[in-house]
């Protein structure tokens, strides 16, 4: 008779423990990092022998996944404490970016994780490389991901928008699968581990400069534990060069709001009136204000786009061929009709 699985007070740690193991650390340091990471108050031998199960229950063999230069890269946030800004402390992450194939890394400072600044630590992470890979795989986060489904991700409609104007896939990863984004997460825990943990900054731009200092001066420069090499070197002579060229015009998005389309072809945003296909009245469609581009969607799919009413208030910005055919006639054709009739 097969026993009954019990549920235990390192369930909740599971996916940390896994992916511990992946990385090959020892049931010590991964003792040790439940301690630091999560307060755990648990036992060593708790810790051992969950982890004994674990690679009891799960003996599938890891495939080693090679990636060609520039096809892809890997996106987390680590968070890193608190750093003083402004004379006050504030909880900090980083945001890195990591090129698969080079190993060389982008790192920034952050405050949040919301899809604007999601956005905005890739385009600084694209000028930074200088240039596009053709993938990103980001892990399941709220500000990228929506629904944790590895085969038909619903991604997040600003993000989506996003990926479309520089022209890269964005690949979420696999619930429960930290194999997936295994080379960032190794990147995340080298990133805390070497450049911030155990260092006092006086400011946010004594921090920022140190980052800097650090990435050009050693992380990118040190010789790779498992390449073997040193990223900046095989960025500089291999993978950029493959990388795809930066659109001219940067991806700024300002803004963006749920409406429902009214009778008249037309839904609100902003104090004005944008017109949408006559298909889609009564129905509510998301609105994205970018590079001052109205664009709207249904389903993850543009169905209108207008330039931004800057400037005035109730303005109705309409599309002739969003009304279906027999109400798609202007104020000089009624007034030609009207003409007519009268002379008959």
């Amino acid at each position: 008779m097969e026993k009954k699985s019990h549920p235990s007070m390192l369930d909740k740690y599971r996916e940390f423990i896994e992916t511990s193991i992946y990385k090959e650390l020892s049931a010590t340091r991964i003792f040790q990092d439940l301690q630091r990471e999560y307060g755990f108050e648990g036992g060593y031998s708790t810790v051992r022998d969950y982890i004994r199960k674990i690679k009891a229950d799960n003996q599938r063999e890891y495939m080693v996944i090679q990636t060609l230069p520039g096809e892809e890269s890997q996106v987390d946030f680590g968070y890193i404490g608190t750093l003083n800004v402004g004379g006050k402390r504030k909880k900090a992450w980083v945001f890195i970016m990591t090129l698969s194939y080079s190993r060389y890394m982008f790192v920034k400072i952050v405050f949040d994780q919301s899809v604007k600044t999601f956005i905005q630590c890739h385009v600084d992470a694209f000028k930074y490389f200088g240039g596009v890979p053709e993938t990103v795989k980001i892990d399941n986060l709220k500000a990228g991901i929506i629904e944790a489904n590895f085969f038909e991700p619903i991604v997040q409609r600003t993000y989506a928008a996003f990926a479309a104007h520089y022209g890269f896939w964005a690949q979420p990863c696999r619930v429960h699968r930290p194999t997936d984004k295994g080379k960032v997460e190794s990147s995340v825990d080298y990133v805390k581990e070497n450049c911030f943990k155990g260092r006092e900054f006086t400011d946010i731009d004594e921090a920022v400069a140190f980052l800097k200092h650090w990435l050009e001066t050693i992380a990118n420069v040190r010789i790779h534990g498992t390449t073997k090499r040193k990223p900046a070197e095989v960025f500089h002579t291999i993978e950029k060069a493959q990388l795809k060229e930066l659109t001219a015009e940067d991806f700024i998005f300002s803004d963006s709001a749920k409406a429902t389309v009214h009778i008249n072809c037309h839904l609100s945003y902003k104090a004005n009136y944008y017109s949408v296909p006559f298909q889609y009245i009564g129905m509510e469609l998301d609105v994205i204000e970018v590079n001052n581009l109205v664009k709207i969607y249904f389903n993850q799919k543009e169905v209108a786009l207008h330039t931004l009413c800057t400037g005035e208030k109730g303005k109705h910005i309409k599309n002739k061929d969003h009304y279906p055919q027999h109400k798609n006639i202007t104020l000089d054709d009624i007034m030609s009709r009207q003409r007519k009739e009268m002379q008959r």
